[in-house]
């Protein structure tokens, strides 16, 4: 008799927990995809991204699953300005609460962009968190992320007033105690100050208050992986907004990176490294410096050079192969200088010296342009006015520039025509050879 009333007893906990569980879930359900949990939810996500947010209605899947259509956040007031995202689940992990967080895991976003401004520290902002009601101390206080994985994620800001940032990445946000990484793979990288290059690999935490740049790894040729620009570094994201970057380049083409008009006329691959520091987020607070070299440079097809050979009778060099071609470079508070530059075409041309441009745009610096005699034997006293240093194959002229980047100004041209001055035949020859480039009679 006893054990009838033991098994009676079980299996009317059985009914009893099932229709328990039928009426929760039935609850549950109604709850989560009803405007109360959703509002909830807006509000809260408002509220940590601080914009203006809202989710598309939610729906269950399964015991504990959540998907939605889509987030949108507009009027962002801090670092993000708009939020999008779709094709958003997850898995909500009950054990969380213990830990008095809400857990979410394995969240799933399909495709989502974001667009981030700068922003600065509000001076006498107030850091103190208003004292919670006595029932928080057993209700969850704040929401954990195990995982975030978007398929394909756009991050994008502003730079020269143009949309700028990373197209189409894989994008993983993983949690660091109280912080986040964020682990990106493929897409792409576009900015007005850069050709579009490759995203190879970003991995980045963000704890407060710094961002750190584990890897930063950008490629101009997926057939090429050795062709690479690396970047690491940190930033301060509070009152501390200073930068520390460096950067390396390997075997990266050179003509992507020039304006429009020159890139057919450039060959090359440039290596280097960069190291930068700054006190604030403008370039004008940072300074920097490092090297730059170009391997298997050739320059061809260029107008100055044509002309030069068509005006003065010169022999054509064809294809210029340069020897050397490398420079120091330093940055100091918006000015950028190129010092001990060196190019040279073996038996044509060789250049040394110092570029300034100052923050204001303007130019300064001297060169020192040798060239070799086939290439100064039509002007007769070329080396005892203007190229009177000799060294090796090349006679040697001091170069000074001024004007601006825009409208740069050198000193040699004048010294020249001062010369053909002196000679109404050589004058008259160059005005013919010039002619007949124009009117196509060679």
């Amino acid at each position: 008799m006893q054990k009838r009333f033991a098994v009676i007893a079980g299996g009317i906990a059985v009914v009893v927990l099932l229709t328990g569980s039928a009426f929760m879930n039935r609850w549950a359900t109604s709850w989560v995809e009803g405007p109360s949990f959703q509002g909830m939810v807006d509000r809260e996500t408002s509220k940590g991204l601080k914009l203006k947010g809202s989710y598309a209605p939610f729906h269950r899947e399964g015991a504990l699953g959540l998907r939605t259509d889509s987030f949108t956040g507009l009027e962002g007031s801090k670092t993000i300005v708009t939020l999008q995202a779709q094709d958003i689940s997850g898995t909500f992990n009950p054990l969380g609460i213990i830990l008095r967080r809400w857990e979410i895991d394995s969240i799933h976003i399909k495709s989502g962009s974001v667009m981030l401004q700068k922003t600065e520290v509000t001076p006498g902002a107030s850091k103190g968190v208003p004292w919670p009601p006595w029932w928080a101390l057993f209700w969850p206080y704040r929401v954990h992320l195990a995982d975030v994985k978007i398929d394909d994620a756009n991050i994008l800001g502003k730079l020269r007033d143009k949309e700028s940032g990373i197209y189409d990445t894989r994008l993983e946000i993983t949690p660091n105690g109280r912080d986040f990484e964020y682990d990106a793979h493929g897409g792409d990288f576009k900015t007005p100050a850069t050709p579009p290059l490759e995203v190879v690999h970003a991995h980045i935490l963000i704890r407060k208050p710094r961002l750190y740049c584990s890897e930063f790894i950008l490629g101009d040729d997926a057939a090429h992986p050795e062709q690479t620009l690396r970047i690491k570094g940190d930033a301060g994201l509070q009152e501390d907004r200073s930068v520390r970057v460096t950067a390396d380049l390997t075997s990266l083409q050179v003509a992507p990176w020039l304006p429009e008009k020159l890139r057919a006329h450039v060959e090359g691959l440039a290596s280097g490294h960069f190291d930068y520091t700054s006190s604030g987020t403008g370039l004008e607070t940072g300074k920097g410096s490092g090297k730059i070299s170009i391997a298997n440079g050739v320059l061809h097809g260029l107008a100055p050079v044509h002309q030069y050979v068509v005006v003065t009778g010169s022999p054509d060099p064809g294809n210029l192969a340069l020897k050397i071609c490398q420079a120091d470079l330093s940055w100091d508070a918006g000015a950028i200088s190129a010092e001990n530059i060196e190019v040279e075409c073996d038996g044509v041309f060789r250049l040394t010296g110092t570029l300034t441009i100052a923050a204001n745009q303007t130019l300064s610096g001297q060169v020192e342009l040798g060239l070799t005699d086939p290439y100064l034997r039509w002007l007769p006293t070329a080396r005892t006015a203007i190229f009177t240093r000799d060294e090796g194959p090349y006679h040697f002229t001091t170069i000074h520039f001024s004007g601006t980047a825009q409208k740069p100004e050198q000193d040699l041209s004048p010294r020249v025509a001062h010369e053909v001055g002196k000679s109404p035949l050589l004058a008259l020859k160059l005005f013919f050879n010039q002619a007949g480039e124009w009117f196509d009679f060679n």
